[in-house]
This record gives C-alpha cells, sequence and structure tokens, in this order.
C-alpha cells in the first residue's frame, strides 16, 4: 500500500479512532502533544474527531519503554490535567472575563469545554487516580495483561518474576559448549575456535536473539545437518576448487595478458605475483575456511568490470571462483541455530522447574497466547480494558511488541493506536531501536502525521 504524504498534526483534529503514526522529532513537543491528546480523551474533545465517549484514566493505555520514562509521563500527564483543571475553575468563576492561558493548547481545549465546572471535576477525579492510571512499560503491560487475564492466556499458577536470566542463560550456554564442542574432531573443534574463544563469546553473540525473533539466514541450516558433515562438505568444496585451479593455473596469464582487460589493472608486475599466491595457497592442505584476499581479481564480474575495451578474458574458472567466493563457507549460522534452540530450551526447562518467569517470557508468552485459537477472546478483553492506546518512543518497539499490538488494535475501527516516534532514532539498534519493525510498521499505517517545532 502506498501511504499518502505525512499531514502536518493539529493536535485538536487529530482523529483519535483507528491506527495513526505520528513522527516527532527530539525537541518537537512530542510529550506535550501527548498529554493533550490524554486530556482530549479524558473529556471527550475534538468534535467530529474525538473519540466517541470520555474515557477514564484507567482505560487509556500509555506505553513506553524504561520505568524512569513511564514515572516522567505519569507526572508531566498529572501536572497536564492540574493545570487545566485549574483553567477550568478560573474560567468558570470568572467567566469572559478569565484571562486567557498563555499556554496554547490549553486555550484550545478551554474553548471547546461546554460546562467548566464539570470538566473541572473530571479533571479532578483524573488528577486523583493517576497512580492507577494505565501507563506502563512494555513489560509491566504483559505482565498485568496475563494475571487479569490469566483464563484467557493460559497462565493458571503463581510464577515468581526474576529481573535477571543471565546466570541461567550462561550456564546453558556452557553446557551447550560442553556438549556440542568438546566432542568435536580437532580440525572442527579448531574452526569453531577461530569464531569464538568461549562460551562466553558466543553468549554476547546471541544475545540480541534469546529473547526476540531469530536470525535470518540466506540459507537455513538443515535440520540434520551436523557440524562434521558441515565441515565436510565446506573442505570438500574448497579442495575441489583447488584442483581446479592447479589444473588451470599454468595458462591464466597468458590468457589475461592477451585479453582487453586493463593492464594497468593487471599489470605485468602484479599479475604473476598474485596468481604465484593464489597456487601456493591451493598447493595447501585446507586447515580452515580462509581463501586468498586476490582471488576476488579472478572473478568473471570482476574481469568484465575492469575490460573498457576489447574481449574480456573468459575461462569456466573465473565462472567457478566467483561462485566459491558467494558460497557461505561457515559453521558459524549453524552453530547459532543450535545452540539458539538448545539454551532456550534449557533455561525454559530450568525456570519450569523453578517455577520462575523471565521479563522477556511475558512478552512472548502474551504474544503466543494472542496467536493461538482463543486469543481473539483474550484481545477481545484487552480491547473493552485499553480501547485505547498511545506508544511512545515507537522506533524501539521490536518485532514482537509490535505484533502484540498489531494483533490487539489494527483493523479495529472502535478502537485508536496511536504510535509515536522519532524516525531518526530508529537506526540506533545499540539502545533498543530497530528500523526494520519501524519501517514495517509506517508501511502498514495509512494516516501519518509529523510533529513540527
Amino acid at each position: 500500500m502506498k501511504n499518502a504524504a505525512p499531514q502536518s498534526l493539529d493536535v485538536m483534529t487529530l482523529p483519535l479512532l483507528g491506527e495513526r503514526l505520528i513522527e516527532a522529532s527530539a525537541g518537537t513537543g512530542k510529550t506535550y502533544t501527548l498529554a493533550a491528546l490524554y486530556l482530549r480523551l479524558l473529556l471527550g474533545l475534538g468534535k467530529q474527531a474525538a473519540y466517541p465517549r470520555p474515557l477514564l484514566v484507567e482505560e487509556i493505555l500509555v506505553v513506553t519503554f524504561t520505568e524512569a520514562a513511564t514515572e516522567e509521563l505519569r507526572e508531566r500527564i498529572r501536572a497536564r490535567i492540574h493545570a487545566l483543571r485549574i483553567a477550568c475553575l478560573r474560567k468558570n468563576a470568572q467567566g469572559e472575563e478569565a484571562e486567557k492561558p498563555k499556554d496554547t493548547s490549553l486555550g484550545q481545549l478551554l474553548v471547546e469545554i461546554s460546562d467548566h465546572r464539570d470538566a473541572a471535576d473530571v479533571l479532578l477525579a483524573a488528577e486523583r487516580q493517576m497512580d492507577e492510571a494505565a501507563i506502563y512499560t512494555i513489560h509491566g503491560f504483559c505482565q498485568r495483561m496475563l494475571s487479569t487475564n490469566a483464563f484467557e492466556s493460559g497462565v493458571l499458577f503463581e510464577q515468581v518474576l526474576i529481573e535477571d536470566e543471565q546466570p541461567l542463560r550462561r550456564q546453558a550456554c556452557a553446557d551447550f559448549w560442553r556438549r556440542y564442542c568438546y566432542p568435536l574432531p580437532v580440525e572442527v573443534a579448531r574452526i569453531v575456535g577461530l569464531e569464538w574463544k568461549g562460551p562466553e563469546n558466543l553468549l554476547a553473540d546471541l544475545a540480541p536473539y534469546l529473547h526476540g525473533e531469530a536470525p535470518a539466514f540466506r540459507l537455513p541450516p538443515q535440520e540434520d545437518e551436523t557440524l562434521v558433515s558441515r565441515h565436510e562438505n565446506i573442505v570438500a568444496t574448497i579442495d575441489a576448487y583447488k584442483q581446479r585451479w592447479l589444473a588451470s593455473a599454468a595458462d591464466l596469464e597468458a590468457l589475461i595478458s592477451a585479453s582487453g582487460v586493463d593492464k594497468r589493472s593487471y599489470s605485468s608486475k602484479h599479475l604473476p605475483n598474485w596468481l604465484q599466491k593464489v597456487t601456493l595457497w591451493a598447493e595447501q592442505p585446507t586447515l580452515d575456511y580462509q581463501l586468498p584476499k586476490d582471488l576476488v581479481r579472478f572473478t568473471q564480474q570482476t574481469l568484465i568490470e575492469k575490460t573498457k575495451k576489447g574481449e574480456p578474458p573468459v575461462h569456466s574458472l573465473f565462472e567457478e571462483t566467483e561462485r566459491l567466493l558467494e558460497a557461505p563457507l561457515s559453521l558459524r549460522d549453524l552453530v547459532i541455530v543450535r545452540a539458539l534452540s538448545a539454551i532456550r530450551d534449557s533455561v525454559r526447562e530450568e525456570k519450569r522447574q523453578r517455577a520462575e518467569l523471565g521479563f522477556d517470557d511475558l512478552l512472548s508468552r502474551l504474544d503466543v497466547a494472542l496467536q493461538q485459537p482463543g486469543g481473539e477472546q483474550l484481545a477481545s478483553a484487552i480491547r473493552e480494558r485499553y480501547p485505547v492506546a498511545m506508544i511512545d518512543e515507537f522506533q524501539d518497539t521490536d518485532p514482537q511488541q509490535y505484533r502484540i499490538f498489531r494483533t490487539l488494535y489494527v483493523g479495529q475501527p472502535q478502537c485508536g493506536l496511536l504510535l509515536i516516534g522519532d524516525p531518526k532514532q530508529a537506526i540506533y539498534a545499540f539502545r533498543g531501536a530497530d528500523i526494520f519493525t519501524y519501517m514495517h510498521a509506517r508501511g502498514e499505517v495509512a494516516a501519518h502525521y509529523t510533529l513540527g517545532t
């Protein structure tokens, strides 16, 4: 679906039903805008763009990604509720004589309020109830939904929430290393050792995937593939190429020199040296998967690109070189897939025996519960409890988190889903952002808005 150009956001006319993506850079008043939308929901403001009825604080779901951010957001919203309540009381007492608030958005809200005394009462109740407001971290939201909808989600017993699963993961990774790597033949163990010095290094590489989506590989490993069989296939591939090179090497210098290839690139000084280096490599036994860096000079594509005039040198070995360089000559993906599976299973079983639950289990449990055959009953219960959701810092959402909110709210015309994020920060993977999830969501949500300075 091709999205329309983003609209400039007007806080008073933004429709509060359906899905909306609000892109707001740092310093543009994102929290200020979110609080104004919150006030509209509490008072049912916005005319045709309003939510059909005023909502209570416990009906407006606000999700962000750290405990500190939730507390700051709660206090900022509470302060805005208080400011508007005071403005309503002054307006009620002084009528048209009341001084206009310096705050533009409060002034806009006041103009739409017909009964300022009634609005002040609603805001007072909301201000007093802010400690119970539905403002959560993503993990806090999932934990609450699993516990309050225990029957629908299938979580029917008490479990202890553990804050740090790293000791369990470290033990599981060490067990995997002992079971899978210690028994390997020396030549295979050497290759694995070139990738990771030990289980701690392997665990560091696995960390981003242990609680989320598995990495995607161009050629996923076969189910019955082992490290030894993969190693043997790679060595056979390299050895076959070496034999092919040695059989053709004597003809290559004359073939390339007589072609139209650029002689500044393939000079009589460098060409023999490159050929000799590759030949020396081809004469050695294959102890690892390293290929000579000069091999790329002898792919058919490279030789064609380096031929500006005349005909390029053509040889079946050049095509074979290209295929070798493109081949996945590595045990890395196979080790990662096997280790992820083994460590996840081990940690899951250990937590099951201890009746423990990790923070990341909260997301996966809710995600799985929503995808099960009875998941719609759970989703319906959550939507009834929170008809409108605002996801702050949306650029930090990962695929699993987005799938949860998508399942709950996308395509539900009676609900509102506001995704608020900074696209410029979506590239910062080191702090949890996920540019691919952000782009995917941006493609699915038709209504885009931008927040100006």
